[in-house]
């Protein structure tokens, strides 16, 4: 019994499903994207500058998303090789 996971030349017929199940990968990718609802909206001015205030309020679950998402954690700060971690 072969292994298909090891190394091999692709044929024309993997090549083909390879393309097909991609662009149905990025398809429905692309459909949740449209989905999303952003609450941040950022406007800009002639002058190029910004009225004073307080801001936006970033979601509270951002920090441990992006820790849980990070390659290395150490204490308050994501460790990562500039560059690197995209």
């Amino acid at each position: 019994m072969a292994n298909n996971s090891l190394w091999h030349k692709v044929t024309d017929k993997e090549k083909e499903q390879i393309a097909k199940d991609s662009k149905k990968l990025l398809n429905e990718f692309a459909s949740k994207l449209g989905k999303i609802k952003s609450k941040e909206i950022h406007f800009e001015n002639e002058l190029g500058t910004r009225e004073e205030g307080d801001g936006w309020t970033t979601d509270p679950d951002f920090r441990e998303i992006t820790f849980t998402n990070a390659p290395f954690v150490e204490g308050n700060s994501i460790v990562a090789e500039k560059g690197g971690w995209k």
